[in-house]
């Protein structure tokens, strides 16, 4: 019985190229915009759900009132925080680790000259690779160990490297003799490899590759930036602590305890010096989400997702399915006169209306296996001419798991949504009627859902169309409009850690380049 519907849905689709192709190719399209808007969804909503005890991790952050009303956020605590690493009851492991990025210089050795390297990740000029921590960042985010043990980051002057980085430094050798090493940072800080692991593969906001014993710090010169080996060291930019609660601690415990505790030891921050911050506990599984960190300032040197646009991308994904399934019912039922006769001969001849639903739905799913189809061949080409709007992570590989269950469902269901009204309508025609080209108006499955979709497809029609020409006008007026300056050749200089003074002395050396207007 299959291979007689399929041989039918074969002849008709030959018979009827042009409709066929329409069909196809709309419904292809809609299909391809949720693959992408799936991958870009499933990529965002994928960062650090891998760690053990991941529901248990938190970052200690915080907000202060400015004078204005606004709150000012805070991603780690002070130094006269200090004393909740512990004075705050709750915590199974804790860790302070401060982010770094600053060159690195491999000494010449024998016959290899001196390389040096970026302090950002390989082909990323802006997220940090290097962090300066303890053995407990590795309690609370489990590596495996492939030479040495948490253990060697309680000595200073150590470092830590993940396989990556010391295969960058040290080549593709035995990982064993890249131990006792070393490794300069910032050209004047030599620390030796007492360590390496493996680096993670899976997606993740925290993916450092040199980890630095954080006692090095006040046995450096890095002693007047990062004072001391415990959380007084975390300043508020690029320092960050987490936590991993014990079992049966609650997230509103530990707030009540942090802040208590400000108030305890009069802790002020804030624009007056004033105001008493309030702290408390961010889940891991939003940091990849939190619009109030800045990159460069705050330590959350990476990517960041706006959530709502993910659920908002996630909807306007639907949204175009269904205009696609709308215009695949819209096209198969302007097509219900010309079948009519066929349907009418079919039932004399002793077919079944359940029998020529299923006659129908087969050819819809043929048609949706082929929008698929075309929609794969598509993903990749679109993907690359959209690169610079789509996260950089994002990938498509057919054979992950999770995009064929998806690709299933999007047929089933696309396949269900679009065949089922076009089959129950063309299917309730009489035969005495359909034979004579007449349609019995009773029996159509009611002229009105029909009219209603055309409608509703002409309608959002006109809306992308006028949203079109007004968001062109306004991007046109925002790009030739007079701006009162000239904006070409502009660039922003900042540095936190120079200070007025020092960034007026640049000002200055800057304005005696030749070429430079003004600074």
């Amino acid at each position: 019985m299959l291979k007689h519907y399929l041989r039918i849905a074969l002849r008709y689709f030959r018979n009827h190229r042009v409709f066929t192709v329409i069909n196809v190719l709309g419904l292809a399209m809609g299909i391809c915009a949720c693959i992408i808007i799936f991958l870009i969804a499933r990529y965002d909503l994928s960062f650090d759900k891998f760690h053990p005890d991941a529901d248990r991790i938190y970052r200690i952050v915080g907000e202060v009132q400015e004078e204005g009303g606004n709150n000012y956020f805070i991603n780690s605590p002070f130094d006269e925080m200090a004393g909740i690493e512990h004075d705050i009851p709750g915590f199974e492991t804790q860790v302070g680790f401060h982010a770094w990025r600053e060159p690195v210089t491999i000494p010449a050795t024998g016959e290899k000259p001196m390389r040096q390297f970026a302090g950002s990740q390989p082909g990323d000029t802006y997220t940090d690779k290097e962090v300066l921590t303890g053995p407990a960042f590795f309690s609370l985010f489990p590596h495996q160990w492939m030479v040495g043990s948490p253990a060697v980051l309680d000595a200073p002057n150590r470092v830590v490297l993940a396989e990556s980085s010391a295969r960058q430094y040290f080549g593709n050798g035995p990982l064993s003799e890249m131990i006792g090493k070393t490794v300069i940072y910032s050209d004047s800080l030599p620390v030796t490899v007492a360590g390496i692991v493996k680096d993670w593969n899976k997606l993740t906001d925290l993916g450092y590759t040199d980890f630095i014993s954080i006692s090095t710090a006040p046995n450096s010169w890095l002693r007047n930036r990062i004072p001391t080996a415990d959380w007084r060291s975390l300043r508020p930019h690029r320092s960050q602590a987490f936590v991993k609660l014990a079992p049966g601690t609650t997230p509103a415990q530990v707030n009540a305890a942090l802040n208590k505790f400000i108030h305890q030891h009069h802790i002020l921050f804030g624009p007056t010096k004033n105001a008493y911050p309030r702290y408390y506990l961010q889940p891991l599984s939003a940091i990849h989400y939190t619009p109030d960190f800045h990159p460069t300032d705050s330590g959350d040197d990476f990517r960041k997702a706006y959530l709502p646009m993910l659920y908002a991308l996630m909807g306007v994904s639907v949204f175009i399915l269904v205009l696609a399934v709308i215009n695949f019912i819209n096209l198969s039922t302007a097509q219900s006169l010309q079948r009519m006769k066929e349907v009418g001969i079919r039932k004399v001849m002793g077919s079944s209306r359940k029998g020529l639903i299923l006659q129908f739905l087969v050819e819809t799913l043929l048609m949706t296996g082929a929008a698929v189809l075309l929609s794969l061949l598509l993903v990749r080409p679109v993907l690359a001419a959209f690169s610079q709007y789509i996260p950089q992570g994002v990938a498509f590989h057919l054979w992950d798991g999770g995009t064929l269950l998806f690709l299933l469902a999007i047929t089933l269901v696309t396949t269900l949504v679009a065949g089922y009204y076009p089959a129950r309508l063309l299917s309730s025609y009489l035969p005495v009627l359909s034979l004579k080209g007449s349609l019995d108006r009773a029996g159509t499955g009611g002229a009105a859902l029909r009219k209603t979709l055309i409608v509703f497809q002409f309608a959002i029609s006109l809306v992308f169309i006028i949203g079109s020409l007004v968001i062109a006008r306004q991007i046109r007026y925002m790009r030739d409009s007079d701006k009162g300056f000239q904006s070409d050749a502009i660039l922003t200089a900042n540095n936190w850690q120079a200070g007025d003074r020092k960034m007026r002395l640049f000002a200055e050396s800057v304005r005696r380049i030749t070429g430079v207007q003004a600074a």
